[in-house]
């Protein structure tokens, strides 16, 4: 059976992380702590004076913690059954090696946990902190395996200069790639703030993944559940991401520059690359030219897939993913375990490998060489 190479992982966040070894000292006193909200409930952070995570109302959020003190909480949602919080957490590099291998992968990309919402803090100065203790503490927990645990950037482009520099001391720390949400509150991946971040993941070498997370604003209002917001507005983050990477032009400013929409499922492809050629202008697209203006691509979108720019994540049961692949070939899909999060499927690797409506070559594409080709990896 082949071994997976597990192209979006995660890992949840813990005390250590904003420890002394990687906090900024200038902000020694406001870094973020761990409180208890009685015997039998989660765990939340104190970050700036607010409780983290949002779990009601409108602009909730994901991430709570799972021990404070080095002791596991009672109640921990959001993390499966499966994970314990020594993997979970990573607080063992062994125990999440050890989980990797229950699971036949042989190796994983991380990416956070709370850092999938935004904003965690409205405070420049702290976020950056927090931004550059995460990766500073990622990149040392993947150094204990570097083989099998590799990792990606997190930035905030809210403040676009200290995410050039973090990029670039990502780069050196040995980060594989840059995570970007769909959406950073109301800051869309093309608006001109963002243009320094891709042009530095572009000069860098490393690929960009485009991950879903609460950090829609405008989504995040209106949805006002926990349900309506995993439902819908966190998974809408990446398919605004990818309409706008194709429709205008970045893509075609970048065309060396690897971009991947992740955890969003690959069903909703086929219908928005569809829906986007519809109005893209080009002959024979079924709109008139009136409605192609804003769409400034050089190619129809699935030019881009083709090219080997484009990616996506998919799931391994997915119905539709046989007609995604017979659509846009088994070179653009990678596999993502999301451990350790809650709606996560234990044993997807051998649920895939079970199927019989994908071809073997087309499987280890999808679960190793498609990873590799995206993060620069060699198989």
């Amino acid at each position: 059976m082949i071994k997976a190479w597990d192209a979006d992982g995660h890992v949840s966040e813990s005390e250590v992380t904003f420890s002394d070894k990687y906090w900024d000292p200038k902000l020694k006193d406001r870094r973020p702590t761990i409180i208890e909200t009685g015997p039998d409930a989660p765990l939340y952070w104190m970050i700036d004076t607010r409780s983290f995570p949002v779990r009601s109302g409108p602009y909730q959020q994901a991430g709570f913690p799972l021990s404070k003190d080095g002791v596991a909480a009672k109640v921990t949602p959001g993390i499966s059954p499966h994970d314990p919080v020594e993997s979970a957490e990573m607080r063992s590099v062994k125990a999440r090696l050890e989980q990797l291998d229950r699971e036949n992968t042989a190796l994983q990309v991380i990416y956070p946990t709370m850092f999938l919402s935004y904003p965690i803090t409205y405070d420049r100065a702290l976020a950056v902190a927090m931004m550059r203790a995460y990766n500073s503490w990622v990149a040392d927990l993947s150094s204990e395996c570097p083989e099998r645990l590799k990792w990606v950037v997190v930035i905030d482009p809210v403040d676009p200069q200290a995410s050039v520099r973090e990029i670039e001391r990502g780069k050196k720390l040995g980060a594989v790639g840059v995570m970007l949400l769909g959406v950073t509150g109301d800051v869309r991946v093309d608006d001109p703030p963002m243009e320094p971040i891709w042009a530095a993941a572009n000069d860098t070498g490393l690929p960009v993944a485009v991950h879903t997370g609460h950090s829609f604003r405008a989504l995040g209002q209106v949805n006002d559940t926990h349900h309506d917001n995993t439902a819908i507005s966190f998974w809408l983050t990446v398919q605004f991401a990818f309409h706008r990477v194709i429709s205008k032009g970045i893509a075609d400013r970048y065309p060396n520059l690897r971009i991947a929409f992740l955890e969003a499922g690959c069903s909703w492809v086929p219908a928005l690359v569809e829906r986007i050629e519809e109005y893209s202008g080009f002959p024979g697209a079924r709109a008139g030219v009136d409605f192609h203006r804003g769409y400034t691509g050089k190619l129809w979108p699935k030019e881009y897939i083709e090219r080997g720019q484009i990616y996506f994540g998919f799931e391994v049961d997915e119905k539709l993913l046989p007609f995604a692949i017979e659509e846009f070939g088994d070179q653009c899909w990678v596999y993502g375990s999301d451990i350790p999060h809650g709606d996560r499927l234990y044993g997807a690797v051998d649920v895939f490998h079970n199927r019989k409506d994908i071809s073997e070559a087309s499987k280890q594409k999808l679960m190793v060489d498609n990873t590799a080709r995206f993060y620069g990896l060699k198989v």
